[in-house]
């Protein structure tokens, strides 16, 4: 189980990579710096992920793609839900080169952090390669290679609580908050795009569909599927208490995971495609409606499907009585700790769901020729839900508004927006692109707030990238 923590934090360090993924996850630059309001702005290869319907771009570009060159499309975010930057130092920095003696007040304080939950995150994608080609007669055709990483680590307040005031009489400790969820999977995507305009009424100038088939590997996952623990102290301070916990893992053979119940030795042998320890199949389903040259709609479902982890796959559960009168006998403790934590086995395999999401979202553009705009102004607006709480996704809906000004041919994107709900909640977002012709440019952070108030900062992200087209 020590291995569930050791990987978990290599994970939350290590995610330097993140394109479209989940209802809450990281995305492209271009997305980003429009507080991820995606929905029906994104085209060409940027719709990859988000609504396979937006592959029909409305440019005159054929052919388009990105790669590791000149920049390739990284974006990562990472944070807490209730522990700013001023927090922190506040409380784990020390004070004055020593560590900080906390008052009673202090450590009422700190628990009330943990009010809404301890949430830890970090979300990371990189797209290795995307390729699209616009057929005027048959559809659009498109084919990437996307890498996405992600944790979530749910610290219950009954666990701060115990470390802030021990095993005080008659108190009630529950985790049962708890959750831990990590992993790193790669897609394989395949879609295609058409315009299904027989189908449309008069209104509508324009209809597209199209659908994305994922080829998933998974390369690593850590989940909690229960947890159900509590402890009580008693009258002689005693703790009593009950242990039902139950989790899997599974890692590729070639990262060196080696768990403490095997004796068989194991040795990382890392390479860019490693053997998965998963396989899976996902769909996108996506369409959009086009009133006119300004005003559309999308609505489109992603990553329908499942991941079966089946190589290296391991069983960690716990169920019973826990039982402590003496914290100075360490047998207790380790006792202890077995039951919280569990024990191991190898299993055949588990399956996980893929991140499901539904996506809406409606766009505006202004010009300078008919709306007395200076250059172009695109206005939009997205909802996004969940269906699980895997990486990059959450059952909390999310709603944001976005937009791009161009103010002239030669100056450059400028992006802005707000977004709220989600697993992060409110977020202030910032992004600049620049458009050479045949090469295009974006940088973007979600979380404008960490550059301008960084003490009360809980997230940091940030994104670039570049594409081609022809």
């Amino acid at each position: 189980m020590k291995k569930f923590y050791t990987v978990i934090i290599i994970l939350s360090l290590s995610i330097a990579t993140f394109a479209q993924y989940g209802s809450s996850g990281t995305v492209e630059a271009r997305s980003m710096g429009m507080a991820k309001t995606y929905n029906s702005i994104s085209k060409g290869i940027l719709a990859i992920g988000i609504n396979p319907a937006n592959l029909i771009s409305t440019d005159e570009n054929r052919i388009e793609f990105s790669t590791i060159l000149p920049l390739p499309y990284v974006s990562v975010k990472t944070g807490t839900s209730f522990l700013s930057i001023h927090d922190f130092n506040y409380y784990f920095g020390g004070e004055n080169g020593k560590a900080r003696l906390l008052t009673e007040n202090d450590k009422q304080n700190f628990n009330k952090l943990f009010e809404n939950g301890g949430l830890l995150f970090g979300n990371a994608s990189t797209n290795i390669f995307s390729f699209r080609l616009r057929s005027n007669n048959i559809g659009t055709f498109a084919f990437s290679i996307t890498d996405f990483a992600g944790a979530k680590v749910n610290i219950p307040q009954a666990l701060a609580d115990f470390a802030l005031t021990g095993n005080p009489i008659n108190k009630v400790y529950n985790l049962d908050d708890a959750n831990i969820k990590a992993w790193w999977i790669r897609n394989y995507s395949l879609s295609y795009a058409r315009n299904i305009n027989f189908l449309k009424p008069a209104s509508f100038e324009n209809i597209t569909a199209g659908i994305s088939i994922k080829l998933v590997h998974g390369y690593s996952y850590i989940g909690t599927e229960r947890v159900n623990t509590s402890l009580q102290t008693n009258s002689s301070a005693e703790i009593n208490g009950s242990s039902d916990m139950l989790a899997y893992s599974a890692f590729s053979s070639q990262l060196g995971v080696k768990y403490d119940f095997d004796s068989t030795e194991s040795h990382s042998n890392f390479s860019p495609f490693p053997q998965p320890a998963g396989n899976g199949i996902g769909f996108d389903l996506g369409i959009n409606f086009k009133f006119n040259e300004k005003l559309n709609f999308s609505l489109a479902v992603t990553d329908i499907g499942k991941i079966n982890w089946n190589k290296n796959a391991a069983e960690f559960s716990s169920f019973g009585s826990i039982y402590v009168d003496s914290f100075s006998d360490q047998n207790q403790i380790d006792s202890l700790n077995d039951q919280i934590t569990g024990s191991g086995k190898h299993i055949e395999g588990f399956t996980t769901s893929l991140p499901t999401a539904l996506r809406f979202g409606s766009s505006l553009l202004l010009d300078n020729q008919n709306d007395f705009i200076p250059g172009s102004l695109l206005l939009a607006f997205d909802f996004n839900q969940g269906f699980n709480e895997l990486p990059g996704n959450t059952l909390r809906s999310r709603f944001s508004i976005g937009t791009e000004w161009k103010p002239g041919n030669w100056m450059p994107y400028i992006r802005t927006g707000f977004s709220v709900g989600g697993v992060d909640g409110f977020n202030w977002a910032f992004g600049l692109g620049a458009d050479a012709g045949i090469v295009a440019f974006d940088f973007a952070t979600s979380d404008m707030q960490a550059v301008v108030a960084p003490n009360s900062a809980k997230y940091i992200s940030v994104a670039f990238g570049s594409r081609w087209k022809f």
